[in-house]
């Protein structure tokens, strides 16, 4: 008690204070008025108690029959102090759990065969380019099955992220798009595909065990011995790395799996491929053992032996494997290192993407394979389509193009190859070195009778006769001398420099721009058909201009003041540059390129 007041006490608290009022102060008047408030409490105490009581035995023997409280039953609804029995909530359900499961296949082993046609190809690139690189394989599809109308069903090219899937009826089909590609930077055979009648499909691995078993199931009934170039090492000698005519690299890379580690499936890869084909080093090298020493020396010797580049996929769990079949001497070259940059200039644009810029500048590659449709006998047609092969001959008379920011002369180069009928892979080796499909005499035939018919006349000179022409059909312009000297290189081991013709002054006095300027009659250019102009000038990332205004403000001031009509097409890191050169320009593509993120826009008709 305390001035007048109370505090809530449990009841037998309040019992014996009451007590010990009646037996020590009943008379004093202050504590008669706590003693009436005493008895009020324990009323009340009395009275919540015998309710929560009740309440608790009455739902005690409902409780099978008590249902969860509706979640839209507010909480003034409910009667104040009464005691609410609600069931646990179920544990909530994943997202997966609302898709039907699929019911998980028992797996088989792959019957014994060795890998045939037809084959699977995946033919990789830049981000961004697939759809350009689309339309090259269809092209080419459209020449080797011929026009009828089963074309579209035998067109099964199909983009997806990262590249083109494909698939080929045999082994020359393949070395036509290594030698005609130009977008390309990988062609990939798959190893196992479950859309391709014969070849083994695709397999789950959860664990490093179950994926060296089903691994070794895979290399067994492909007969991974015949396939790779086994031919040089005895039977009763031990097998080492280094005595192989090949080296062995594999790529990895997992994508929500719990097969994570690269690293650790790249060595059971290597390890299950060791203990099959019996070759010893395969794992990678251990510099205290016998074995790592051994092959670390003699590796010193084998620099040039060509590389098998195996590359293994996880995804989701699932493995696929695939060859690289762009491999040569020494490392996997990719496809857009044509052979003949070996002078480049500063910040050189990469030679799959200006061949891209050249396509969506209008410059459309028309190749002949009419020579070819001997060696294409495995589709239904084994014929090429002479519909093609007639559009394709011969190569244009006049100038066709201007590039004003020419550097290394990439753009240049790859422009002249396109109008002359050069196939972009001409300078490769032959594909898949290495295995048993490499073969250099039919890379050597189709390459020879592809060059027979890409620099063909209208008097039916082929070859270095046709020089004697020198048409010109490119214009390449750079303010740096160096540049155009490096460009000049570039050209001759290219073999095409008697079609471009290289100027070292500023664009804004070169005769093809300059109404003034002197030298113009030297070019021939078509009245019809408007001057492509596709450049790569420098957007001040790797390369700062020092002037102040913009390069694409004052390329675009020269363009007005043509006396030809022009078509630009440019390359540069930010459209809203791009776009403040006032001239109506749309986005073809974007990709990356030396790790920026660059746009090709192409001016609208």
């Amino acid at each position: 008690v305390n001035g007048g007041g109370f505090y809530h006490m449990h009841t037998d608290e309040s019992y014996q204070v009451r007590k010990s009022i009646d037996r020590h102060y009943s008379t004093t008047p202050l504590l008669l008025n706590t003693r009436h408030r005493v008895h009020k409490l324990e009323k009340y105490t009395r009275t919540r108690t015998s309710e929560k009581i009740h309440d608790l035995k009455r739902k005690m023997k409902n409780l099978k029959e008590v249902q969860l409280v509706q979640p839209e039953q507010s909480r003034k609804s409910k009667r104040r102090g009464s005691v609410q029995l609600v069931q646990p909530r179920k544990p909530r359900k994943n997202k997966k759990s609302h898709y039907p499961k699929e019911e998980r296949q028992p797996y088989k082993k792959p019957p014994i065969k060795p890998l045939q046609a037809p084959f699977s190809i995946f033919a990789s690139c830049l981000p961004g380019l697939e759809p350009t690189l689309l339309e090259e394989v269809q092209y080419l599809q459209s020449q080797w099955h011929g026009v009828s109308t089963e074309t579209k069903t035998k067109q099964n090219a199909r983009s997806i992220p990262g590249g083109v899937k494909l698939t080929i009826p045999s082994l020359a089909h393949l070395h036509i798009l290594h030698l005609y590609l130009g977008t390309a930077s990988h062609i990939y055979l798959r190893l196992n595909d479950d859309k391709i009648d014969g070849c083994p499909p695709l397999f789950t691995a959860r664990g490093f065990p179950e994926l060296k078993r089903k691994l070794k199931d895979l290399i067994v009934s492909q007969r991974w011995d015949q396939l790779l170039d086994m031919r040089s090492l005895n039977a009763k000698d031990a097998r080492y790395e280094c005595d192989l005519p090949w080296e062995l690299q594999v790529h990895v890379s997992t994508s929500k799996s719990k097969l994570m580690h690269t690293k650790a499936v790249e060595e059971r890869v290597r390890e299950t491929l060791g203990d099959v084909l019996g070759i010893m080093g395969l794992k990678k090298d251990d510099d205290d053992s016998d074995e790592g020493k051994y092959a670390t020396v003699a590796k010193k010797d084998v620099l040039d032996r060509p590389v098998v580049r195996l590359l293994v996929r996880i995804e989701r769990d699932i493995v696929q494997l695939s060859l690289d079949t762009s491999s040569s001497d020494g490392s996997a070259i990719p496809l857009h290192m044509r052979g003949y940059r070996l002078n480049p200039f500063k910040a050189p644009l990469r030679e799959d993407l200006a061949f891209a810029q050249l396509m969506a500048g209008g410059l459309k590659p028309r190749w002949n394979l009419q020579p070819m449709r001997s060696m294409l006998r495995g589709d239904d047609h084994g014929d090429v389509s002479p519909a093609g092969a007639s559009a394709t001959t011969g190569y244009p008379q006049k100038l066709q193009l201007f590039d004003p920011f020419c550097g290394s002369g990439t753009l240049a180069i790859e422009s002249a190859s396109i109008l002359a009928g050069l196939p972009p892979g001409r300078f490769r080796p032959p594909p898949m070195a290495g295995t048993r499909f490499c073969d250099p005499k039919l890379w050597d035939d189709i390459k020879s009778k592809a060059l027979s018919v890409s620099l063909e006349s209208g008097d039916e000179t082929h070859g270095k006769d046709s020089k004697k022409h020198n048409k010109i059909l490119v214009a390449a312009n750079d303010v740096s001398k160096r540049a155009v000297d490096a460009a000049k290189s570039n050209a001759q081991r290219a073999e095409v420099e008697h079609l471009i013709d290289f100027t070292a002054v500023s664009f804004k006095v070169h005769p093809l721009l300059n109404p003034l300027g002197q030298g113009r009659n030297e070019f021939e250019i078509s009245e019809s058909d408007p001057l492509r102009v596709v450049t790569n000038p420098p957007y001040g990332v790797r390369l700062v201009s020092k002037s102040k205004d913009s390069v694409y403000k004052q390329l675009t001031k020269t363009l007005y003041l043509s006396p030809y009509k022009t078509y630009l097409t440019v390359i540069g890191s930010e459209p809203k540059e791009l776009r403040k050169s006032t001239l109506p320009l749309k986005v073809a593509f974007s990709t990356k390129h030396g790790g920026l993120n660059v746009v090709v826009m192409t001016e609208e008709h």
